[in-house]
């Protein structure tokens, strides 16, 4: 499946990227979207660097982002799953399935296994260890299937900056409302988030410190963003921890 990687580039990309995200607000609002399509390109190359082939069941939690551009883009069979029924109009406009998934439960169930599990920002907002969490998501995958990780370093420049000023970094810890999204609960490093997917019961495929292409909402984050770019080429201050890893679960005889 080596034609995915050569010919989908950002000609492409941008322009379903214009069509479809830049036109609905998910889980968001639109601006976002616009500040934040270079994560949302570094984050399309690492699945199409999977090369996981046109057809692949691939399950999106979280706002639905990644599941249009993959279905569009790379041809996957894209589903979006999140706590809460926000993004679901959006995400039924734009054809693609919708369903209730709480990875703060134990009783999702997946009608067929998805090859792929797409969670990008969603995992520090969960008040729980992780490990508890990939136990969840492998319980959804078929055996061997990937999932495609991003969250933000705890280590980052910015949370170094955030502490010396003596400003909060997260938000107050404490388990959700059913249906209730919260701020960021904990923000993990590298060697954290490797010993939780180990224990969740995954193996690592590629595993990186990633500057995501994330500036800032406001004109005064995006000029700090500016200001300490420098130290960015230190790879455990870049703003995110970024991993591909693979379930561990074996198929039944």
């Amino acid at each position: 499946m080596s034609n995915f990687k050569e010919s989908i580039g950002r000609h492409e990309f941008d322009d379903v990227y214009d069509a479809t995200i830049l036109q609905h607000e998910f889980v968001e609002w639109r601006d976002y979207y616009r500040y934040s399509r270079e994560r949302f390109w570094k984050s399309f190359t690492w699945v199409r660097d999977l090369n996981l082939g046109e057809g692949t069941r691939t399950l999106d939690i979280g706002g639905g982002i990644m599941a249009v551009l993959l279905q569009r883009l790379l041809g996957h069979d894209a589903y979006v799953g999140d706590v809460n029924e926000r993004a679901a109009a959006d995400v039924r406009e734009l054809g693609l399935s919708f369903t209730k998934i709480d990875l703060f439960r134990d009783d999702n169930v997946a009608p067929e296994p998805f090859d792929l599990i797409v969670l990008t920002e969603v995992i520090e907002h969960i008040p729980q260890p992780p490990y508890l969490v990939f136990q969840r998501i492998a319980r959804l995958l078929r055996p061997g299937g990937m999932l495609f990780l991003t969250t933000p370093n705890g280590h980052s420049i910015r949370n170094v900056l955030y502490m010396l000023a003596g400003r909060e970094i997260l938000d107050t810890y404490r388990y959700p409302e059913p249906g209730e999204t919260l701020g960021h609960q904990h923000e993990y490093t590298m060697k954290q988030m490797l010993w939780q997917l180990d224990r969740g019961g995954f193996e690592i495929v590629r595993a990186e410190h990633v500057e995501s292409g994330w500036t800032g909402a406001t004109p005064t984050a995006r000029l700090a963003h500016l200001v300490t770019k420098p130290a960015t080429l230190v790879p455990h201050l870049r703003n995110g921890v970024w991993i591909s890893a693979r379930s561990r679960q074996i198929a039944c005889a």
